[in-house]
């Protein structure tokens, strides 16, 4: 059995700079992971003859995830999707300990997934490539989750920039509050309302380079820049500008 922590995936910053004809969003952010998440665990071995991959399903958001068909779960198109590249049949079990809220805009699905990837493609002996070509057919979000390293994010998602290590070590040593007033928003609804309101595309951000240690200028970089989905998720959930300006009432708040 392998078992691996899936992180909680932050936006620092989002900018929408533009849209593809196929309609999806290119985006520029600047990702990092938390230090909470889900647990997954994974038992590589064949499944039986004639059987499919057991999904458990355990932990306090787990019940959200109960009216979803195993075919469709995530975690299970992810194991499914290497083993058909690979060749290999499917993993005999795979237990998701759900303690990330689903809906919340931290990227549970795609980190479940991509920590799936991750411990089979270890067990299977699948190559960077293997992963990021199954990770992108399963979601923007899951080819950065597969990194779970501080990153910059551009094109619909899938083009990951790792920062250097001094960078990586220096957002280490920041602490982060999440606040979640456990209302789900899915991200589809978010993109219609902005779409609604107007809203145009926004340059990149202009961030200080990838071997950076100095967080102060990281930090200044990032007060500059900005969320392009933050007005339109407001205007969804009114619990999440009480939530931002409470927040923003703490002594040492770096932003909000």
């Amino acid at each position: 059995m392998l078992s691996i922590l899936a992180p909680a995936k932050i936006n620092l910053h989002l900018h929408v700079t533009g849209r593809r004809d196929d309609g999806y969003h290119l985006l520029d952010s600047l990702v990092v992971f938390a230090g909470a998440g889900d647990c997954v665990v994974v038992d590589p071995r064949p499944a039986p003859a004639g059987c499919s991959t057991a999904i458990d399903l355990a932990g306090p958001f787990a019940a959200a995830l109960a009216d979803t068909a195993p075919a469709d779960n995530l975690v299970m198109r992810a194991a499914a999707g290497l083993a058909a590249r690979l060749g290999r049949p499917l993993p005999a079990r795979i237990r998701l300990d759900k303690h990330l809220p689903v809906a919340s805009g931290i990227g549970g699905g795609s980190t479940d997934a991509a920590a799936v990837l991750r411990l089979l493609g270890h067990a299977w002996g699948a190559g960077a490539d293997d992963l990021q070509a199954v990770a992108e057919r399963l979601g923007a979000d899951v080819p950065m989750c597969v990194a779970a390293t501080p990153c910059r994010v551009t094109g619909v998602g899938e083009v990951v920039a790792p920062l250097r290590t001094s960078a990586a070590e220096a957002f280490a040593r920041l602490h982060i509050l999440l606040v979640n007033p456990l209302v789900p928003l899915a991200t589809p609804a978010v993109f219609r309302a902005r779409a609604a309101a107007g809203a145009g595309f926004t340059p990149a951000a202009r961030l200080p380079a990838p071997d950076t240690a100095d967080i102060d200028q990281w930090l200044a970089a990032l007060r500059a820049a900005d969320n392009d989905l933050s007005g339109a998720a407001r205007s969804l959930i009114p619990e999440i500008p009480e939530a931002e300006a409470a927040l923003g009432r703490l002594e040492g708040a770096c932003f909000t």
